[in-house]
């Protein structure tokens, strides 16, 4: 053993044992003390995994996505279902994932502009509608073939939906990788 600089406490097994317990149990005790109302708690984008699991979260009302309005589960369940490479589910993904964020998010990154990356100038909101125009030029969500390439002609122009999802991506995992100050760089 080597020497330790903590008044010779050594944790023993069963110490370290307690210890997680005594975590566990606080965590769980604390949960329902900080839930409450979407909007009271997320300060914060979180990601399409974190929606994908947490249904509780959503809001009551369905949501219409991409100019098509269906139930919160059938947008849930494409969250969880694997893309398999289809370019259009994982645009799909992302997008959900921002629509859910902006309707949740009281803070005000969501109207301030992008200070980084591709779309600098843009806002946020100004990216997800973009990125839904993008999805409605493919059908291949709706119909079940699968979207192979990131550009797709929308009003007759070739658009890279790679960097739309890029945006939308760092918005939901680091808006501060945007220049976005969303409250919590702490991440």
């Amino acid at each position: 053993m080597t020497d330790d600089t903590n008044d010779g406490f050594k944790p023993t097994r069963r110490s370290v044992l307690r210890l997680g317990a005594m975590s566990a149990l606080g965590i769980g005790i604390g949960i329902p003390a900080v839930s409450g109302s979407v909007a009271a708690t997320i300060d914060c984008p979180k990601t399409p995994g974190y929606w994908a699991n947490h249904p509780e979260t959503w809001p009551d009302e369905n949501l219409t996505i991409a100019g098509k309005e269906r139930s919160n589960e059938y947008w849930r369940g494409i969250l969880l279902d694997p893309p398999k490479g289809d370019k259009a589910k994982i645009m799909l993904k992302h997008y959900i994932a921002t629509v859910l964020n902006l309707r949740t998010l009281e803070s005000g990154c969501t109207s301030a502009e992008i200070k980084y990356g591709y779309y600098e100038g843009y806002t946020i909101e100004q990216v997800k509608n973009m990125a839904g125009k993008w999805l409605r030029h493919t059908s291949s969500w709706q119909n079940g073939r699968k979207q192979t390439r990131w550009y797709v002609k929308v009003d007759r122009e070739m658009v890279d939906g790679e960097k739309l999802k890029d945006t939308l991506d760092a918005f939901n995992n680091n808006p501060a990788s945007l220049g976005l100050d969303c409250g919590c760089d702490d991440r």
